[in-house]
Order: structure tokens, then C-alpha cells, then sequence
């Protein structure tokens, strides 16, 4: 993560770690259940969860593993994972997913869910993934994806860096893959889904300022005519919703 990156996304979050913990795409069900079934964590594994966030998935992982850690750089989403994990066997460390404070090999699952996107270098983070990914051990990567279509994917990045500044790039799924891959993991199996938001949910899980949550719904709307900014986005009875689209990559440590 570029210094810039990373100080963008530590205000954001901090500011905003209650609020999102609360949210529903804190607990992205349908998102985290593919992420567990491509995992398959064992009693055997020692798991580390990168940018946990406020710790919806380590708190699944933990009674499941042999050793579990958590990993954020903002302080403010520590605190509410230590809250969550009250009582599990997790350990929890502040630090930055492109400088792991972990040696070569030592863990046999590394997962990072819906923080790819946030991340200034994301080759660099991935790459301390897979040196600290033992071989033989996996890799579980889930995040937004955009369209294959590089100006559809263009026109939902500025919208997405509109409502929120730490917002750096979402990829394709085939982007996806292909940073995977440029740091030496084998992708084995993927699963895909799409998750309904609405507009006003969004922007204040953000803490978008008001008349930027306008300039926001106006890219959306202006988006409408043949789906421009693949959002899907849909005005009814004066609330706007839209549609995310994410992926799942389970990829091998040889």
C-alpha cells in the first residue's frame, strides 16, 4: 500500500469501523459462505485473515482452526473485532498487508476478503500472502469485481472513488486471477455472486458527505442507459439501488 493509500484507508476506517461493523456487508453471507467451502478449513491449519476488518470471518475460522490471526492496519477495526471475538482463541495484530510481520511459510491458510480494492500495491500484498503461505498450504481471495470491460470497469471505479477516497481499483475476475497468478499461486476453483445495495446504506457506511452522496447518485443514474457502469442501477419509489458483483479464488501454495 502506497503511504497515501494506506493513510486514506486508516482515516476512513477509523472513522467509520462501528458503523460498517453493523452493517450488512460486514457479514456478506452468501460471499463468506463460498470463501468457507473454498477454504475447507482444517483442525490442522494455521490461519491468518488479512485486513480482517472487524472480524466476521476470523470469528467463523477460529473454532474451526488450530491457530488463528487477524490482521488489520486501523486500530478502530481491531477493536471491534476483539470485540466480536470475545472469547475465541484468535490472535489480532495491527499492521499493513503489503509488509507481513510473519515468516516465510508459516501459515498453511491465508485468506483476504473485500480488501483487495483498498490496497495501493495490490501485486506487493499478495505477494507477502503467498511468502507467508506455506506450500502445499492455500490462499483465499474474495473482493468486488468489475466488469471485463475495461471502460464499464473505468466509469464504476470513479464511482466508487467518488463515494469513498480510500478506493483504489476493483479488478475483473480475470484481473483477479491474473494477480494470482504474477505471484506465483496456482488458482484452483472460483465462485462468483452478486449482492444487492441500496444507495443511502452505502454512502453512510462511508460517512459520504452530503453532496457528494448526490454526485454519486447522479453517476449512478446518468449510468442507466445500457448499464455503463455494470451497477445495474435501478430508481424505485425515490431510492436507488444497484447491484455489486464479487468473486471467490481458492488458489494453491506449490
Amino acid at each position: 500500500m502506497t503511504e497515501d493509500a494506506r493513510r486514506r484507508n486508516e482515516a476512513r476506517f477509523a472513522e467509520t469501523a462501528a458503523s460498517y461493523a453493523a452493517s450488512r456487508a460486514a457479514a456478506r453471507l452468501a460471499q463468506n459462505e463460498a470463501l468457507h467451502r473454498l477454504a475447507a478449513p482444517r483442525p490442522e491449519d494455521r490461519a491468518l485473515d488479512v485486513a480482517c476488518g472487524p472480524g466476521t470471518l476470523l470469528a467463523a475460522l477460529s473454532p474451526r482452526v488450530r491457530v488463528a490471526i487477524g490482521l488489520d492496519v486501523t486500530p478502530a477495526m481491531l477493536r471491534q473485532a476483539r470485540a466480536r471475538l470475545s472469547g475465541a482463541a484468535a490472535r489480532l495484530v495491527r499492521g499493513a498487508a503489503e509488509h507481513l510481520p510473519f515468516a516465510d511459510g508459516s501459515c498453511s491458510l491465508v485468506t483476504c476478503t473485500s480488501a483487495i480494492h483498498h490496497f495501493g500495491d495490490a501485486a506487493r500484498a499478495l505477494g507477502e500472502m503467498a511468502r507467508v503461505c506455506a506450500p502445499g498450504g492455500r490462499m483465499v481471495i474474495a473482493d468486488l469485481v468489475g466488469a471485463e470491460d475495461e471502460d464499464v470497469r473505468a466509469r464504476q471505479n470513479a464511482i466508487e472513488r467518488t463515494r469513498d477516497p480510500a478506493h483504489v481499483e476493483l479488478r475483473s475476475p480475470r484481473g483477479l486471477l491474473a494477480l494470482l497468478q504474477g505471484v506465483g499461486v496456482v488458482p484452483r476453483e472460483t465462485a462468483a455472486g452478486a449482492e444487492p445495495r441500496e444507495l443511502e446504506e452505502w454512502c453512510r457506511i462511508a460517512n459520504t458527505p452530503p453532496d457528494v452522496a448526490r454526485r454519486v447518485r447522479e453517476m449512478l443514474l446518468a449510468s442507466q442507459p445500457g448499464d455503463l457502469a455494470g451497477m445495474s442501477p435501478v430508481l424505485a419509489n425515490g431510492q436507488v439501488r444497484f447491484t455489486h458483483r464479487w468473486a471467490v479464488v481458492v488458489a494453491d501454495r506449490r
